[in-house]
């Protein structure tokens, strides 16, 4: 930063070797805390095709919002009734509920990799966590209920969406599963500017 080398807290699980490249330019936020080994956070990385976010923070945010403003495409309809759902061992991202009452359970994830013409995949690491929650999807549609999994790609460069069969197949077996049994999917692509994420 200004010709001076800091570490910086990378909020994101992934590997994300396709973006930390050595000589990247990144977008970086001086964020001190007590106790902690950095006082900086990584937010954006400059990439040829674009800023890509690696905050996994956002895209639960942005969700979040556009569903207290009613302008989230295709769940105008949906009224948020609570985040950070504890349901069984997990915590899932949302809990709606349709206009009719219905109950609704929404996962978000975050998603950085574009491969190839546009191709977006997930996950970039293998995430036991992320198999568990599309698990924990499937067995609330079994039992009746609506169950979403937004997919949220913080780079504005993808065309298509699919998992990462290459990196992580159990994952993607168990999305592909779900969506079988009638887990719905949504998959949302953002701008990314210096100044916003939309």
């Amino acid at each position: 930063m200004n010709g001076n080398t800091v570490d910086a807290h990378l909020p994101d699980p992934g590997r994300l070797k396709e973006l930390l490249i050595p000589g990247v330019e990144l977008l970086i936020e001086h964020t001190p805390r007590t106790g902690k080994k950095t006082q900086y956070t990584v937010h954006l990385v400059n990439t040829p095709m674009g800023y890509v976010s690696i905050n996994t923070r956002y895209p639960n945010l942005l969700v979040l919002q556009s569903l207290q403003n009613h302008c989230l495409p295709g769940f105008q309809d949906y009224s948020l009734v609570r985040s950070e759902v504890p349901v069984e061992n997990h915590r899932l991202d949302f809990e709606l509920k349709t206009s009719s009452g219905k109950q609704v359970f929404m996962e978000v994830k975050s998603v950085t990799l574009v491969e190839g013409d546009g191709i977006a995949r997930f996950p970039d690491a293998v995430t036991s966590r992320g198999r568990s929650h599309v698990q924990l999807l499937e067995k609330l549609v079994k039992q009746g209920i609506e169950t979403w999994i937004f997919f949220v790609v913080q780079r504005q460069d993808s065309r298509i969406f699919t998992p990462h069969w290459q990196r992580d197949p159990d994952f993607s077996f168990a999305l592909e599963k779900a969506i079988n049994y009638g887990v719905r999917l949504a998959v949302h692509t953002c701008r990314i500017l210096k100044e916003s994420i939309g």
